[in-house]
């Protein structure tokens, strides 16, 4: 057997799921006057740690045709492994909220809204798969990783059955499915423009408009909020998400404020802020934008503003032809890294002050049985009220730094992605680190690789 490894090589692949037989070419001379058995080039192969998955017709090829024109053969292959699929959602009603508009002509009729009756099933939640092990050709199984379970929960008016692991609605209403729970809100219908009729909102539920929202108007509901038609420079806060059919033309005034996400036609002027996502049907146009996760603008341009999204930017065009100057920030907040920053800072500092003020109290109580006279405890008590202060402020600082959320650990996931131009005088930044763009560039990400932001093509 020592002579079959003079004469032939065995070969696994990188990540030890093939293994390929090759000759010696110095050897070839007496490789072709030898005679093999099948077993004996497998007890070979497994000589050489090759036991799994042998490929027995290639094998069984190569004894009884041996010819130099068929090396390499593959003689053994594994299998990857199938990591298991995530626990999700599989819903019971239509949630696309786009309408076809082929068989009709109303404009106003925009918008999709899904509305339930009571004991409707919403959805089910389907459970993780545990995935399958893939094994390697010297038979080493490359473990597979089960999914990850939806932690998702029954909220106002939805009833969860365990028998069938489904949500179903205990109210009529409109759904909302958040982050962690599925609501059914009672809900508000404005069939009209908002007016002096109507006034202003605040709805314990969710509100439909089926017209526009004029400037200097408020519309506050704890679920969702919809509108058919066009909003100014007015105020629309919502619990839950914001539909837009048409935009928002905020002459910089104009706010949107979401607890998840927002979807709007377009966006002019105005200041949005959300805890999820941004999806704009069309342009982003100097306004100040700001998600917890994306910001996705895939069929228009972003110009002039300032936008931040904790995650990705995503945009057909950014900047424009004759260099607007367009912010853009990912990961990190340019303005919360800076105030992140200064507490930072002033942490540092009341810590020097502290130690300071920790040695001068030591020094003068070790001194303290000498010094009789009261101006030596006067002197004591003043230091001593002054590390508390001291140290209330530590607190307060401390208590920033927490709520402000600055987790760099997201920026290696942060990136711009642009499908058409990004244009020059736009500004990119990845927390302290930034990069204005100083050429076009098409069809390019963006990204922070190693503290240094560079730009690659898709």
């Amino acid at each position: 057997m020592g002579n079959l490894r003079e004469l032939l090589t065995v070969t696994v692949s990188d990540d030890y799921l093939t293994a390929q037989l090759m000759y010696n070419k110095e050897h070839i001379g007496e490789l072709m006057k030898r005679t093999f058995t099948k077993q004996e080039v497998i007890n070979f192969l497994q000589q050489e740690k090759v036991t799994f998955g042998l490929i027995e017709e290639n094998i069984q090829q190569f004894v009884q045709q041996f010819s130099v024109d068929i090396f390499p053969i593959e003689v053994a292959k594994g299998y990857v492994k199938t990591d298991g699929k995530d626990g999700h959602m599989q819903y019971s009603i239509n949630t696309n909220t786009t309408i076809d508009h082929s068989d009709s002509k109303d404009f106003r009729n925009v918008m999709r809204l899904p509305i339930v009756h009571r004991e409707t099933q919403i959805a089910t939640l389907i459970p993780p798969t545990k995935g399958e092990n893939g094994m390697t050709v010297t038979g080493k199984a490359i473990k597979a990783k089960a999914g990850k379970p939806l932690y998702m929960k029954a909220g106002k008016n939805v009833h969860f059955n365990e028998s069938d692991q489904s949500f179903y609605a205990k109210a009529d209403g409109l759904v909302n499915f958040g982050m962690k729970a599925i609501n059914i809100y009672t809900v508000y219908e404005v069939n009209e423009d908002i007016s002096m009729r109507t006034g202003n909102i605040d709805f314990n539920g969710s509100v439909i408009i089926r017209g526009d929202v004029p400037s200097g108007f408020t519309v506050k509901a704890a679920g969702d909020i919809k509108i058919f038609g066009l909003v100014e420079a007015a105020t629309i806060k919502a619990g839950g998400s914001i539909y837009i059919a048409e935009g928002i033309a905020g002459l910089k005034k104009g706010v949107l404020e979401a607890g998840e996400d927002v979807y709007i036609g377009y966006i002019n002027q105005a200041i949005i802020k959300v805890g999820r996502n941004i999806h704009v049907e069309n342009s982003v146009l100097h306004s100040d934008c700001s998600a917890g996760y994306d910001i996705t603008c895939h069929r228009g341009n972003i110009i002039g503003g300032t936008l931040f999204a904790g995650y990705s930017i995503e945009a057909k065009d950014i900047g424009n032809r004759i260099h607007t100057p367009t912010q853009l920030s990912v990961g990190v907040d340019h303005e919360d890294y800076k105030k992140h920053t200064a507490l930072s800072e002033e942490k540092e500092t009341l810590l020097t002050n502290m130690q300071k003020l920790h040695l001068i109290s030591k020094k003068l109580g070790s001194k303290e049985q000498n010094v009789s006279n009261s101006k030596g405890k006067i002197t004591l008590t003043k230091l001593h009220f002054s590390q508390k202060k001291i140290q209330d402020q530590l607190i307060e600082v401390e208590n920033q730094l927490q709520k402000m959320k600055l987790i760099s650990d997201t920026i290696q996931y942060s990136d711009v992605k642009v499908f058409g131009t990004i244009y020059p005088n736009t500004v990119i930044a990845f927390g302290k680190y930034h990069r204005k763009i100083d050429q076009n560039y098409q069809q390019v990400v963006v990204k922070l690789e190693h503290n240094d932001i560079v730009i690659t093509h898709h």
